[in-house]
């Protein structure tokens, strides 16, 4: 039912359409698409779509179409949607529009072989490093109604196995602000000077203790992570900074809420620097945990019977499942084509022998829910 040939047209074509800063002409590519073959599409005006077909309970199926930027180096060009040694080059080839690739070829397919129970597509915007509020699947969820599970087409392929995952951890996200007094460099002493603070502070950050979990649907223990990705001090190469700002990420169990990590990092702060310290949470999403044996089992077999091994296992980055499962209560695995190992780099790619097994297996897992 799957042909490759649609498949490779598709994610060619979905790569000739640069969707780094919004995903508008993306979007009207693929609601042509899906009109074409007989589908009433909803969108709105970030390009959202959601579409679906037959009745009863809700399965829903999900990839983002926006991308990370190009970049400068590419040997392939990263808009051309170059085929070379099995391979499809482009910007987002993996990350994510394979995954959009796989589900307007499944949607061809139940157009011609309608399925007994209701499947829901959704192509959403703004998942690539956007705050909550403009993320395309959140802005989306009042429509979608008596949804059951479903699955996010993210890349989840490594070598011969087709990764399922479970869940992910939560991204919180905070901004320090040390506080220093701002002077002249030739006459300030160092202790006002908020940058030679900051070592201080970012080891006792590095010997917070870690956090565990189990996963028993895997038997997998996970722990939390932070991380300081950003610092900043700058007022002229003469002066002594008014302040050093650093931004820590943080990568949560799938129990921590935003905020519950606040109270650690202030004790942290005030036994370092006193009162000369700001705390601001800039971003937080919960992780989450679908422990759902049974459809584990139902994916794990549906790879299997597409030719590939499956690798049931924990998603270490923040995924969209976390959003329909902490909002709408919808649990969801992770898998689809694409490499994970090609996301966001230069010369991404996606193998075909991936796209099309990859596609056979969601499309089994389809089928398999509809029995």
């Amino acid at each position: 039912m799957i042909k490759e040939k649609n498949l490779v047209k598709n994610l060619q074509s979905l790569v000739k359409i640069p969707s780094f800063r919004d995903s508008i002409e993306v979007s009207k590519w693929i609601k042509n698409e899906l009109e074409d073959f007989g589908y009433d599409v909803w969108s709105d005006e970030d390009g959202n779509l959601i579409t679906e077909i037959g009745e009863g309970p809700g399965f829903i199926l999900n990839a983002h179409m926006d991308t990370v930027e190009a970049g400068d180096g590419w040997k392939h060009g990263p808009f051309r949607g170059k085929v070379a040694d099995g391979k499809i080059y482009g910007r987002g080839s993996s990350d994510c529009k394979a995954g959009i690739a796989s589900m307007i070829e499944i949607a061809r397919v139940l157009r011609k072989n309608p399925p007994d129970r209701r499947i829901v597509f959704t192509f959403t915007a703004y998942e690539e490093g956007h705050p909550p509020e403009k993320n395309g699947l959140k802005r989306v969820l009042p429509r979608l109604k008596n949804i059951e599970k479903g699955l996010i087409l993210e890349p989840t392929i490594s070598g011969k196995k087709i990764g399922i995952g479970v869940g992910c951890r939560g991204g919180m996200g905070y901004v320090i602000d040390i506080i220093g007094e701002m002077g002249h460099s030739a006459y300030y002493q160092n202790d006002k000077n908020p940058i030679y603070r900051f070592p201080h502070l970012l080891r006792k950050i590095e010997k917070l203790p870690q956090r565990k979990m189990n996963i028993e649907i895997i038997g997998e223990e996970i722990t939390d992570k932070n991380s300081v990705t950003e610092i900043m001090a700058k007022e002229g190469p003469n002066v002594i900074p008014s302040r050093c700002t650093i931004s820590l990420d943080r990568r949560a169990l799938p129990d921590e809420k935003p905020g519950d990590f606040r109270p650690e990092i202030e004790k942290v702060c005030k036994n370092v620097l006193g009162k000369d310290y700001s705390i601001h949470e800039v971003r937080g999403l919960q992780g989450y945990l679908f422990d759902d044996e049974k459809f584990l089992s139902e994916c794990e077999r549906s790879v299997e019977k597409a030719g590939m091994k499956p690798d049931a296992r924990f998603e270490k980055a923040r995924i969209d499942g976390c959003i329909l499962y902490n909002f709408a209560g919808i649990g969801t695995f992770m898998m689809g084509p694409g490499s994970i190992e090609q996301a966001h780099q230069l010369d991404e790619y996606c193998e075909i022998e991936g796209l099309v097994k990859a596609t056979e297996a969601v499309l089994n897992v389809i089928l398999f829910n509809h029995k």
